[in-house]
């Protein structure tokens, strides 16, 4: 396996800790109830991956290059634990964002056409997004178009962030997505909705930094208290490496604790 680029090996060095959390969070046993693989294989990747994190050093130069597919391999095992707990709760999830979305995006949508009316040209698939009752794949499809219609004032907003106020691999992971989103708006792929969602992530990011250093706390002007740092950059970086990694649909190895976690 050849090494994971250095964006990637930052954001494993994230992720490892991060998957281990919310395994606590989520509780061992729940983790093994739910999961393909058998309790003793979760219990030893689960307890070797914890010591493996309180030894690994910070600094990319000072880790063994062979070290790192095992670390790869760990976390996609980690990250498949997770995903088959939470699988049912992150399509709730997705469900509950777009109810809370379509209502402002209809609207964005709405401005869109009437500023197209205004120029005497008109996208119809627009003019039909804007219906108040509309089956689930077109309140999506929307809630996407809006977003879309967002994108440049939200790209020039994320490329004003300040990485110095983030943590080191945070700031590598972040500049690495700058570089990626200015590469991509000056190459206009087919599909945009990954690049859409990284944008946004950034300027939300953004938003964050400026609160935090600005020490704004009241509730009106304060971001919601459940969107932090940590959770953006760390979405930020699934975007980024997630297919690298293997993270996207990963399965369990036939011996997960002699194939993972070194």
């Amino acid at each position: 396996m050849a090494l994971p680029s250095t964006g990637a090996q930052h954001y494993t060095l994230l992720l490892l800790p991060g998957l281990l959390s919310e395994i606590e969070r989520l509780g061992l046993r729940q983790v093994i109830a739910r999961s393909s693989l058998t309790a003793s294989d979760i219990s030893g990747l689960y307890f070797e991956a914890k010591t493996i994190t309180r030894l690994l050093p910070d600094d990319l130069e000072s880790i063994d290059p062979e070290l790192w597919p095992d670390l790869v391999e760990c976390v996609r095992i980690l990250a498949m634990l997770v995903r088959e707990v939470t699988r049912e709760d992150l399509a709730r999830t997705k469900r509950q964002a777009i109810n809370q979305f379509l209502p402002r995006a209809r609207h964005q949508v709405r401005d869109e056409v009437r500023r197209q009316l205004g120029e005497g040209n008109v996208d119809f698939r627009l003019a039909g997004m804007t219906r108040p009752r509309a089956g689930g794949e077109q309140a999506e499809e929307t809630c996407i178009e809006a977003i879309r219609l967002e994108r440049q004032r939200r790209y020039r907003t994320m490329m004003t962030l300040d990485p110095d106020l983030l943590g080191h691999h945070q700031a590598a992971i972040v500049e690495e997505a700058r570089t990626y989103v200015a590469h991509q708006m000056g190459n206009p792929p087919e599909d945009f909705g990954a690049l859409d969602l990284l944008i946004h992530l950034g300027d939300v990011l953004r938003v964050l930094l400026t609160a935090e250093q600005d020490g704004i706390t009241d509730e009106d002007t304060a971001p919601p208290g459940h969107i932090s740092v940590s959770n953006v950059v760390m979405g930020i970086g699934n975007l980024l490496y997630a297919d690298e990694l293997g993270l996207r649909g990963a399965t369990a190895p036939a011996d997960p604790g002699r194939e993972a976690c070194p």
